[in-house]
């Protein structure tokens, strides 16, 4: 099939678990994939990531039982589209739903770049994800219709509220009725587990490992995925207080 003809899915992309999930399952079609990536400067484990994709994508590439064409990664700095991306009814909205739903602001920066490309992004949220309360409160999670694609869903306006639509509408969410463990699960009945464990959802390693201490860690342990948790970072997760109370002091005392 001509690439030109294929249709195309532009998805958001950091290496993690789930969204390499989405990757695995979008590959199994004949379409192309566009995977973009954010920049953030202030995200510690990017460099583990971005090494992650590269990883994961050489696997699915030199696998032959793929059909999807993965185009290279295309990134984009997250300073750069608070910058050149600027919405006023976004950003209002996104601080709405941010103070109400602790919507993480990442959400932010996805529809201001889903505006100003004028398109639609996947993002792999899964259920039970913290961006699901949100959608549930204030917008109407529906089936994306007459799409080349099953099982997608999207945002719609609800009872006159907007803000959810402003902020996620040109997402389109493919993992919103599954979890982390039935992703594993299904990645272990087609053989895709192996890449699976390439992901990485660290923001802030020690040696080189999960630290046990961030936000994607805590949420590994508390769903099912405490397997890929190494046992040190496992026992800061339990004693997590304990442990951010020590890196607060040490912070002071190195200022001082």
């Amino acid at each position: 099939m001509d690439s030109t003809k294929r249709n195309k899915v532009v998805l958001l992309w950091s290496g993690g678990w789930d969204g390499t999930f989405r990757l695995l399952q979008l590959a199994q079609y004949d379409i192309q994939v566009m995977p973009i990536y954010l920049i953030h400067n202030g995200r510690g484990g990017r460099e583990y990531e971005m090494a992650a994709m590269q990883n994961i994508l050489a696997q699915i590439r030199q696998d032959k039982s793929f059909k999807a064409e993965i185009l290279d990664i295309v990134y984009y700095d997250v300073e750069w589209i608070l910058e050149n991306c600027k919405d006023q009814e976004i950003s209002e909205a996104y601080q709405y739903l941010h103070k109400k739903y602790r919507l993480g602001k990442q959400y932010e920066w996805f529809a201001l770049l889903c505006k100003k490309l004028n398109t639609q992004m996947e993002c792999a949220i899964v259920h039970q994800d913290h961006g699901e309360m949100t959608i549930n409160a204030e917008g109407m999670l529906l089936p994306v219709e007459n799409d080349f694609l099953e099982g997608r869903y999207h945002v719609l306006p609800k009872d006159g509220k907007q803000a959810a639509h402003r902020v996620l509408g040109n997402l389109i969410l493919p993992s919103i009725r599954v979890t982390k463990k039935d992703e594993e699960r299904i990645a272990r009945e087609n053989g895709w587990i192996e890449i699976m464990k390439l992901s990485w959802f660290c923001h802030f390693p020690i040696d080189g490992q999960p630290c046990g201490l961030c936000g994607p860690c805590n949420d590994a342990m508390h769903t099912g995925m405490e397997w890929r948790m190494p046992k040190k970072a496992q026992i800061r997760n339990k004693h997590r207080f304990f442990y951010r109370c020590v890196n607060k002091i040490r912070k002071l005392v190195n200022k001082g």
